[in-house]
């Protein structure tokens, strides 16, 4: 064979090109004596195509390396074996499940080596006299006659079982039914009939795995993919429950992934699992940018599992991403609302003829557009408004306040009056800031609406609103507002809620605010570091209430506010 490159070597006439791996010294016990190298043939004589096919394979032979290191390890696992007094009833059944894959397994292996007649007919005998005794045994309920096998077995497998009165017969019941019912597979196959261990034995594991998996080699702090991430969960307190749901999403992606290629726990996950799972989100078309943001997030919940000492290295620390040019970055990025955009969305009938959403939106369908439109306020920051949120300085007029408001049990820190329905985090520290209300609000009738509110007793500026499963107030809100964008026949789906932050941008900007005056009226950091970006106000107000008197906004055919009559039906309008 003639190396190529890196692991990668050619034969042959038609230079056939191959994957060739040492075997580690610790691992050769496991494969036949003569063996000291992996050779698998990548059925490509293109360079180009074999370094592509070779990725995959070595990290499956990187994953066998695992499996096989794993299974050594278990293999001496009797040498220190854990004292057990009692196990449930699942913990048997999947001892025994253990069991009956092994015996299988073995049971296999011998019929592929050509069992000659006569070791064919002693193998018979010998399965149909064990099955007729124990048979009897479990009929007959004197199945504690089966304890010394049960104990041998588990202890090999590192558990000291040592069950007593009900406790044995219970276990000595469930572990001779297994038996059984493996005797009667082997049966099966002796008439010559097809029994695939995999089918009729599924998710055999270790039964030190199920019952100290502290003890399982290759985990040695007990790291399951649960308390890892619960541990990363965890480490901040109260954590946004979109939060934990958006890392949840990719922590579960890469736990799929890891299974198909026999690696079952996270502290087995290697680089270059990492490196082959972002291939594999590429290959399913994912976005760029997605895929980037689950292996940040990935790598964060390593990173927190490391540093509390539950795994000893990140996988995911070296893993890169991808990237786009910058041409395809362009066609993909959120566009601003155009003055045609603002024109069709304002003199939709929610604008002109009051109409209101059928669901919860009610009247946030009028006046979340526009504060957008007026303040490039996030949604999620305008949802959780409350009342008291919109003030007045002697001086500088009306402006929003917004605050984080947590649900927490310390209720002290919040106004009392906003329920625990509408307390929302807001995305950073940065984004607690003041947003001067223009003129045109008011005109619109953001005074008068707030009037309405307080004479019904609400407390809060959209008390229709409920939170969804991701714990965001604006997700119903969202959803109405893009079915309605594609009803009025803006169908670029770059143009979407969000869009009314990059049309603030773009007339802050032609208005000629200036760049940390521009970043904190949108909620981002100044640009003057962590001590002054720590604090929602640490620009002069009147400075920043200055600057925005300088913007001009389009004319649009919003009507001034009434109480919504009746639902737009949001039917695609015809040109």
């Amino acid at each position: 064979m003639k190396a190529i490159s890196e692991h990668i070597y050619e034969r042959g006439k038609h230079a056939t090109k191959y994957v060739r791996r040492r075997i580690p010294a610790a691992l050769r016990s496991a494969y036949p004596s003569h063996q000291t190298h992996i050779v698998q043939s990548l059925g490509t004589s293109d360079l180009r195509e074999a370094k592509a096919r070779a990725h995959a394979e070595l990290a499956r032979i990187d994953a066998e390396f695992t499996s096989k290191r794993q299974k050594l390890d278990l293999s001496c696992a009797s040498m220190a074996a854990k004292r057990v007094s009692k196990l449930s009833d699942e913990q048997l059944r999947s001892a025994g499940r253990f069991w009956s894959q092994q015996v299988l397994l073995t049971d296999e292996k011998r019929r592929e080596q050509c069992l000659d007649d006569e070791e064919f007919d002693e193998l018979g005998e010998q399965l149909t006299k064990q099955r007729v005794e124990l048979g009897r045994l479990l009929a007959q309920g004197k199945t504690q006659d089966i304890y010394p096998a049960m104990h041998g077995f588990l202890y090999l497998c590192g558990l000291d079982f040592n069950p007593e009165g009900e406790d044995a017969k219970r276990a000595c019941y469930i572990f001779l039914r297994a038996v059984v019912e493996t005797l009667d597979h082997q049966l099966a196959r002796q008439r010559g009939e097809i029994v695939d261990t995999a089918k009729v034995v599924p998710a055999a594991e270790h039964p030190l795995c199920t019952v100290a998996p502290e003890r399982a080699p290759g985990n040695a702090n007990g790291a399951t993919w649960d308390s890892v991430f619960e541990k990363w969960r965890d480490h901040v307190d109260n954590r946004p429950k979109s939060t934990t749901i958006a890392a949840q999403t990719p922590w579960r992606d890469l736990r799929r992934f890891a299974a198909a290629h026999n690696t079952m726990s996270p502290d087995a996950v290697t680089p270059r699992l990492m490196t082959d799972f972002a291939q594999s989100m590429r290959d399913r078309e994912l976005a760029v940018d997605t895929i980037n943001e689950r292996i940040s997030k990935i790598r964060a919940i390593y990173k927190i599992a490391v540093g509390r000492h539950l795994l000893d290295v990140n996988p995911a620390a070296d893993t890169l991403g991808f990237k786009e040019n910058s041409a395809q970055r362009r066609r993909k990025r959120r566009l601003p609302f155009d003055e045609g955009d603002l024109s069709t969305i304002f003199g939709s009938e929610i604008y002109t003829a009051h109409k209101r959403s059928r669901g919860q939106s009610g009247e946030a369908s009028y006046w979340i557009p526009l504060m957008m439109f007026y303040t490039g306020a996030r949604p999620e920051e305008l949802c959780g408004l409350a009342l008291s949120d919109l003030r007045q300085h002697s001086d500088d007029g009306w402006y929003f306040e917004l605050l984080d408001r947590p649900t927490n049990e310390d209720h002290d820190l919040f106004d009392e009056e906003v329920p625990a329905s509408h307390r929302r985090t807001l995305k950073n520290g940065a984004s607690q800031r003041r947003v001067p209300v223009a003129k045109e609000l008011i005109e619109l009738g953001l005074l008068r609406y707030v009037e309405h509110l307080r004479a019904r007793k609400e407390t809060v500026l959209f008390p229709t609103l409920a939170k969804d499963w991701h714990g965001k107030l604006g997700g119903a809100f969202s959803k109405f507002f893009g079915r309605e964008l594609r009803a009025l026949g803006i169908t670029d789906s770059r143009k979407v809620l969000y869009s009314f932050r990059h049309t603030m941008k773009d007339m802050l900007e032609k208005a000629g605010f200036k760049t940390k005056y521009l970043q904190r009226f949108l909620g981002h950091t100044s640009g003057d570091g962590v001590v002054t970006d720590g604090y929602g106000s640490d620009l002069p107000f009147d400075l920043m209430l200055e600057q925005f008197k300088r913007v001009r906004f389009p004319a649009i055919p919003a009507l001034p506010w009434e109480p919504g009559r009746g639902a737009t039906s949001q039917r695609r309008k015809t040109k």
